[in-house]
């Protein structure tokens, strides 16, 4: 009876949780709207300033398409108290919603999802998608007005070009921004230099756009100082940095131009907002591409001083690997023959590890037989001391790297120091599937040893507890605990599936046969 109370009582803070944030949502959606259409000059339904597109974007790649009611609401509400009928505003709110969903499905299937920044190839991606998908609701829209008469047919190009274009804009600009704030964390000392460029960007913006400052011929070229710190941000921060300067410089940009003030003013204030969306998505668009790259190759750099760091740690443990092996192959054999023919099996299994290492070019690894050989050069798997606990597990290649170098840093430390160390020692290795609040699909690892000597937690921490609490999880961006209870040292590492698995087929088995 408790339980179903408890039960009930988290069914229902959870509900509650859900409908807070479908109103908070809706709501400020609606606020972006009504401020976004407070432009409209074309069409009171089209304006060329349009975040709520971005929001809507970023909302369901970072909450999932359980939010999309939310902005189904909020479109209809804004759309209904600006212009139209109850049927014109139900089919913009459509679009608008179909434009949201499209694109992020699209970008979670084809351009890594909330992780589409990372990359040069992600940006482009992530663009071209946005290219495509923000022609749903200008269609939808300009259509429903057209055919139900609250807009005329001729201007039918304009107010569409108008609306797609300020979706375009608003995708390209607003989402980056919420995407890259909600998944990028910063030390104090990258705040500070975040905080320059924006003091920086807010200098340029009021000399090249603001209408506070008189207008004149000389100021117009000022607008190309947006490069400057768009530049910086982008080879010297990052990506978050980059787009949050893009969004600032296009706020001033705006304002210059709602004031018929700055280089973009035209012949009529549409004119200029479409002259003015030009230059931000050309500037912004590149500027963020230019920033990934940069990432790319400062994690490439990172690598391979952490491989050589590797390289370094492992030089000085091979020799005891080696003389482990020997060891442990003299006690179980009987003649020198027996001998050789062991311990040149152990050798070439210890060769396949270090093969297995230094390749990244797997499509997949099957989980069970990269234990095997990592854990074979240092003990005999068959003398039932090590369980082996699972689905079946394909793992994708960064993943099987990574994993691997965990497996190796535990193996290593149960031969010398744990389980392993003892006859009376055994390792429980477990992997399984599960799902969080948000219902997204987690791996979790389990690496437990007992029956070793007592175990002691270390005074300091070595390489091989920063590989297994540090490296290892942020590489698979998830999280690692490791804890030296005193009857076995006991390692979990928690990740999402989306980070781990090539493909998984959910069979039971222990040690590698069917239980």
């Amino acid at each position: 009876m408790l339980a179903d109370k408890i039960h009930a009582h988290f069914r229902f803070r959870e509900l509650f949780d859900h409908v807070v944030l479908l109103t908070a949502v809706a709501v400020i959606y609606v606020g972006l709207a009504k401020l976004s259409l407070a432009l409209a000059s074309i069409h009171p339904s089209a304006t060329p300033i349009w975040p709520p597109t971005g929001y809507a974007l970023a909302i369901i790649l970072l909450s999932g398409y359980r939010v999309s009611p939310a902005v189904f609401l909020g479109a209809f509400i804004a759309n209904l108290t600006t212009a139209g009928s109850i049927g014109t505003s139900f089919t913009i709110a459509t679009g608008n919603v179909l434009e949201s969903l499209v694109g992020a499905y699209l970008i979670n299937r084809w351009s890594d999802g909330r992780s589409t920044f990372d990359t040069p190839v992600g940006v482009a991606r992530f663009a071209l998608i946005c290219l495509f998908s923000t022609v749903i609701s200008p269609t939808f829209g300009v259509g429903s007005l057209s055919f139900a008469g609250y807009a005329d047919w001729p201007k039918f190009p304009s107010i569409w070009t108008t609306w797609w274009i300020g979706d375009l804009s608003g995708a390209l600009v607003i989402t980056p921004v919420i995407v890259l704030w909600s998944t990028t964390s910063s030390g104090r000392i990258d705040l500070l230099q975040s905080c320059a460029v924006y003091a920086v960007t807010v200098v340029v913006g009021l000399l090249a756009f603001s209408p506070l400052l008189e207008q004149s011929p000389t100021q117009s070229p000022l607008a190309f100082l947006a490069i400057l710190p768009l530049m910086w941000a982008a080879l010297r921060l990052n990506q978050r940095d980059t787009a949050t300067t893009a969004l600032l410089l296009s706020c001033f940009a705006v304002w210059g131009t709602t004031s018929n003030h700055g280089p973009f003013v035209g012949g009529s204030l549409n004119e200029s907002f479409l002259l003015l969306l030009t230059f931000i998505i050309s500037v912004s668009v590149p500027s963020l591409a230019l920033s990934a790259d940069a990432a790319v190759r400062q994690r490439h750099e990172e690598h391979i001083q952490f491989v050589m760091m590797e390289l370094s740690h492992r030089s000085k443990n091979i020799l005891f690997v080696v003389q482990s092996m020997a060891n442990q192959v003299a006690r179980q054999t009987d003649s020198f023959d027996d001998f050789v023919l062991g311990f040149s099996s152990r050798l070439s299994a210890f060769a396949d590890t270090h093969d297995l290492l230094v390749t990244a070019q797997w499509e997949s690894v099957e989980m069970r037989e990269l234990i095997k050989v990592h854990l074979t050069p240092f003990h005999n798997l068959s003398d039932n001391s090590v369980f082996i606990e699972g689905p079946q597990l394909k793992l994708n290649p960064k993943a099987a790297e990574q994993i691997g170098l965990a497996l190796h840093e535990l193996a290593t430390n149960a031969v010398k120091y744990g389980a392993l160390s003892v006859p009376t020692g055994k390792v429980t290795i477990r992997w399984s599937f599960e799902t969080n609040e948000k219902h997204n699909s987690l791996l979790r690892i389990i690496w437990k040893e007992i029956g070793g000597p007592r175990v002691e937690e270390p005074r300091r921490q070595g390489f091989g507890d920063i590989v297994l609490t540090k490296v290892v999880p942020v590489s698979l961006r998830g999280t690692a605990s490791l804890e030296f209870e005193p009857e076995g040292l006991k390692w979990v590492v928690l990740a999402p599936s989306s980070s781990v698995v090539a493909s998984a087929i959910t069979v039971l088995e222990r040690g590698g046969s069917a239980r």
